[in-house]
């Protein structure tokens, strides 16, 4: 049975001693198309894995479209499907509680915030409300939007890339090179972050709702959070609490996770306030990503800032 194969060998020998010198065999070279599954439990760190794996990922982020998230909780079969998974990307900061409850492997699991929780911002006032598919929630703890100072998520990123490293150390190189496309790109938001705000100064703003804690920490602006919904009609007695905020927080503009209702544009419009949308992006757009997201947030604050020096 070896026979063939083992004349093969001699008269490949005996060809390159009888003059083939010209002809090379090339060594047989394997090229690795090994694809990691990769589950995230909110859309910035699907975005950052998906850029920085490139083809070399299957990402998957499974809450669906109109759901925040971070209180969203899934089903058993897409457990199963995160246990099923190469790789797990948490946000930590007690992002998605649901990962506390459930059974996970802790050798898939990578907490991309694990690095700076010494940074983490500590909610001081614990606040139960309900809004939208996930109903009742609760903020406390520490806040968890954390990729909203882009520095921070750099910090995300190069966790995402270490553990995709790790796990194709062949493509270390292909890795690092994506990895710093990601940075330049977040470390230029950043600065259009941070130059809006200096033009801002001390200028008072409203936020409707508290997922902008690390956003008001980094840029240093002049907010408050309410905890208003784009989707409800502020009642009289949160109308008065805002009123009653107003004398001596004189804010001329809110800015909202997404388009708030007419008659809540009306309500503030007849007390200064301009709506100006700046969307943390959770979760999937329903156009672009997460990066062209964060562009029109940049935008937003600068319209702001320029109505600021054209008064």
């Amino acid at each position: 049975m070896r026979l063939i194969p083992t004349l093969l060998v001699i008269l490949t020998m005996l060809s390159a001693a009888c003059g083939g010198g010209s002809t090379e065999i090339a060594p047989t070279v394997e090229e690795t198309t090994e694809t990691l599954t990769v589950y995230t439990v909110n859309y910035p760190l699907a975005y950052f894995a998906e850029r920085i794996g490139g083809d070399q990922v299957e990402v998957v982020f499974p809450a669906p479209p109109g759901e925040d998230p971070a209180f969203w909780t899934p089903d058993a079969e897409t457990v199963i499907a995160y246990q099923g998974s190469d790789l797990i990307l948490l946000n930590g900061a007690g992002y998605a509680k649901w990962v506390e409850r459930a059974t996970l492997p802790t050798s898939k699991l990578v907490d991309t915030s694990a690095g700076f929780a010494d940074r983490f911002i500590e909610l001081t006032n614990s606040v139960t409300h309900s809004h939208g598919p996930e109903g009742e929630h609760e903020h406390s703890g520490s806040a968890f939007t954390t990729w909203l100072d882009p520095t921070l998520a750099v910090e995300q990123a190069r966790a995402v890339a270490a553990a995709l490293q790790a796990r194709l150390p062949e493509s270390t190189t292909a890795i690092e090179g994506r990895l710093s496309a990601l940075e330049a790109e977040l470390m230029s938001l950043d600065e259009r972050f941070a130059a809006a705000a200096a033009a801002l100064g001390e200028k008072p703003l409203l936020f409707s709702h508290p997922v902008y804690q690390y956003l008001i920490h980094r840029y240093e602006l002049n907010g408050r959070q309410l905890h208003w919904e784009p989707d409800q009609a502020p009642d009289a007695k949160m109308l008065s609490e805002l009123d009653h905020l107003l004398d001596h927080h004189a804010a001329g503009w809110m800015l909202w996770e997404g388009e708030p209702l007419d008659d809540t544009v009306t309500a503030l419009d007849d007390r200064g306030i301009s709506s100006i949308v700046f969307s943390p992006r959770a979760n999937v757009p329903a156009e672009g990503d997460w990066m062209t997201a964060m562009a029109a947030n940049a935008a937003a604050l600068e319209a702001i800032a320029a109505s600021v020096d054209g008064s």
